[in-house]
């Protein structure tokens, strides 16, 4: 039997900060703290970047991932190669 255990997905870089920035402002209601801060493993809100980011999100140790995403960011207006 054939599956899918990882991957890699390639954003462009403008796509990829866009994300981020709608996510690093926004606070968790029951906690105050900022939403980015579990987003983001061991960097937390203060150290995360797009990169880190995305690296946690695709990390299937994380809990959340069911599988491992290798996020590829490209420069903005280029394709993968």
């Amino acid at each position: 039997q054939l599956a899918v255990v990882e991957y890699q997905c390639f954003y462009q870089q403008d796509f990829a900060d866009a994300s981020f920035a709608s996510c690093r402002g926004v606070r968790l209601p029951a906690t105050g703290g900022y939403a980015i801060d579990t987003m983001c493993g061991r960097y937390g809100a203060r150290l995360c970047t797009t990169q880190r980011w995305l690296d946690f999100q695709g990390d299937k140790n994380n809990g959340l991932a069911p599988l491992q995403i290798d996020f590829q960011l490209i420069p903005n207006g280029t394709r993968p190669g």
